[in-house]
């Protein structure tokens, strides 16, 4: 494949952020507030079932709601509750805010924006309006790449290539932005161990990172391969769908067994697509695999036989962000770039999984 070259990563952090326990203790309040359990008895299940402040320490969100427990002032997870679309104009709102910050009032434009999230929906989109707003109209392309959750930073990149692709080679880069809400979908009408698990895992965040055909001046990564699959016999093994207070998520406890099973051969192949061999390249890589949970990254690391340094990345922004769905590889991207202990062409291997069961890769070269 052409050379594309990955720069300029630029986080912005939801405004409320706290410990995990702390959020835990909402959850055990709010489902004790609609009489769905006493507070004791969910925190007994959510102990059980729900990521430890061991493997996730630090959550942030956006929303008000999640920083205090007077129920009757909450915009949407008060006593009446919230429609999906309360949720959306909320969505709105914040990612807004999230373009405003990522492009000042004198940013240049650039020659397009992909979109990326799973967790809100509406056309015109936040970021066409924020467009619109700056008048960039003729200037910078926006393209969406919605509802494909943890693994859609790599189809981002496709995205991103494709309009470079069709532009002359002087353009401006090509931005991809993630605005990720997930606690706008919390379901607080359902306590099973599925939900426990996904409401104490995921979180909100940002990320904004430039993609271009020349290699720039700041550290960057070089795109070597990509490689896309769909796992045999999982297709309900993960959805994610819209409802009409939420978008509702299923997890099937197999998921964990599903993406290490596949995840050797997978890896083989994606080095095959960039003419190298993955038993050669393995034991000096570093790898960026999506935190869906800690069992993901326990079950990986035994899969590939990597050490825990070759996983460092993917637990520690597990552990200071959680799961922020698609914005995870890039602030895993992000540490990896920053991190010196890193050396300039060190390989970097990204996989994430979605619903489909989707299992998605790219391969990366560090240019210091």
């Amino acid at each position: 494949m052409k050379s594309l070259f990955i720069s300029d990563f630029q986080k912005r952090d939801p405004r409320f952020r706290g410990a995990q326990e702390k959020h835990l203790d909402w959850l055990s309040r709010a489902y004790a507030v609609r009489g769905m359990r006493t507070r004791a008895g969910m925190r007994a299940l959510l102990s059980r079932y729900g990521a430890a402040a061991d493997a996730i320490a630090m959550r942030a969100y956006e929303l008000p709601d999640f920083s205090h427990h007077a129920w009757k002032r909450m915009r949407l997870f008060g006593p009446r509750g919230s429609t999906l679309a309360d949720k959306m104009r909320f969505f709105d709102e914040a990612v807004g805010r999230a373009f405003v910050d990522f492009y000042p009032a004198k940013a240049k434009p650039p020659s397009g924006i992909v979109h990326v999230t799973c967790t809100g929906y509406l056309a015109p989109s936040p970021v066409q309006k924020f467009v619109a707003a700056r008048r960039w109209g003729k200037q910078t392309e926006v393209l969406h790449a919605y509802h494909m959750g943890c693994y859609a930073a790599h189809p981002a990149l496709r995205i991103a290539a494709g309009q470079l692709a069709a532009q002359p080679a002087s353009v401006r880069p090509v931005d991809i932005v993630h605005t990720e809400l997930c606690s706008l979908h919390l379901d607080l009408t359902r306590v099973d161990p599925a939900q426990l698990v996904i409401q104490s895992l995921f979180a909100d965040g940002y990320m904004r990172y430039a993609v271009q055909r020349t290699r720039p001046r700041t550290a960057s990564f070089e795109l070597l391969a990509m490689h896309d699959e769909l796992l045999p016999d999982s297709i309900d093994a993960m959805t994610w769908a819209p409802g009409p207070f939420h978008f509702a998520m299923t997890l099937s406890k197999d998921v964990p067994c599903l993406f290490a099973e596949a995840l050797p051969a997978f890896v083989k192949r994606l080095f095959q697509r960039a003419n190298l061999r993955a038993e050669a390249e393995t034991p000096d890589a570093v790898f960026a695999i999506h935190p869906g949970g800690p069992l993901i990254l326990e079950w990986s690391k035994k899969a590939l036989a990597l050490d825990s340094r070759q996983l460092h990345w993917s637990r520690d922004i597990l552990r200071r962000h959680g799961n922020i769905s698609s914005a995870t590889l890039p602030h895993i991207w992000q540490a990896i770039l920053k991190d010196k202990a890193v050396p300039n062409r060190a390989l970097v291997v990204s996989v994430g999984a979605g619903p489909g069961l989707t299992l998605s890769g790219a391969l990366l070269r560090k240019r210091s």
